[in-house]
């Protein structure tokens, strides 16, 4: 099905000090022509996401769960996940 894509996920890091102006945020989204799922990350503060594509759902999230494991030595996830 042809479309706009879905987010399915998303996630705000914070700094243990700060816990108004996430350091980091992580957007996965499920392209609904098939053709794959799209990961982004973005440091608000310094400049642009970073984008990659996956062919499944599988590497997508196996992807997602290791950013998530690096910025758990930063601060804390607060996560939003959509079905």
């Amino acid at each position: 099905m042809a479309g706009i894509p879905q987010v399915r996920e998303a996630g705000w890091l914070y700094e243990p000090d700060d816990d108004y102006v996430p350091a980091a945020h992580v957007r996965l989204e499920e392209r609904m022509d098939g053709s794959g799922w799209d990961l982004y990350l973005a440091d608000p503060a310094s400049g642009p996401s970073q984008h990659a594509r996956y062919p499944d759902e599988k590497s997508a999230r196996a992807a997602l769960a290791r950013v998530y494991a690096a910025g758990r030595d930063r601060g804390e996830w607060k996560v939003n996940r959509r079905d």
